[in-house]
């Protein structure tokens, strides 16, 4: 059977969509969907969505559709969804207390357990359930919680560094909201988001 670490980057994009769909979906109490509507969702052809599932070993499929409660558990457990992960947050200005306060973090398995600015004056202001410790302690704290995730919401001289720390410091994921594409060794996954460039793009294609 085909692991999550062995599926192509489209194809777990893709399911993830999906996963995500699902859940809104059972948050409505809605019980099966057809995989048309899966693909729209996915944004992808229906023969497409059908071979993702496949590959991942779904069935359950009938006349009626997928039921939602069960294809959610199931793709929760081929793409290693259905535990909480844990997360670290570097950066606590305008987006960085957005994302402290976001409630669908934990809705979602993921959890923020510290978080870390350089300014000590921010740190003393904030008021939060998450811990929050100067920036200095970052690996300190990392390594010693054995935090999975990182999240970088710094001003871009900052992201390398902070991104250094954080791979030191033991975590095997990145997720980048700096205006800059950071570098990684092969072994960590991150993934590159800029809000600025992205409507950048929009423009140019408007």
């Amino acid at each position: 059977m085909t692991t999550a670490t062995e599926l192509s980057e489209k194809t777990i994009e893709r399911l993830c969509r999906v996963y995500g769909y699902l859940d809104a979906l059972r948050h409505r109490g809605v019980e099966s969907v057809t995989s048309k509507e899966l693909a729209a969702a996915a944004g992808a052809t229906h023969d497409t969505l059908r071979k993702d599932l496949s590959v991942v070993g779904v069935t359950g499929f009938t006349r009626a559709g997928y039921p939602v409660a069960s294809l959610k558990q199931t793709l929760g457990e081929k793409l290693n969804l259905t535990r909480t992960r844990t997360a670290a947050l570097v950066g606590l200005g305008r987006l960085g207390t957005a994302l402290l306060d976001y409630a669908r973090f934990s809705e979602n398995g993921f959890k923020i357990t510290a978080a870390f600015d350089s300014s000590i004056n921010k740190i003393e202001r904030i008021r939060s359930s998450v811990d929050i410790f100067p920036v200095r302690r970052l690996k300190e704290i990392v390594g010693e919680r054995r935090i999975e995730l990182g999240i970088i919401a710094v001003p871009g001289e900052s992201a390398q560094q902070v991104t250094d720390d954080l791979v030191e410091a033991g975590v095997a994921g990145i997720l980048n909201f700096s205006p800059v594409v950071v570098h990684t060794p092969a072994r960590i996954v991150h993934v590159d988001i800029d809000f600025t460039n992205s409507l950048r793009f929009i423009a140019a294609r408007m």
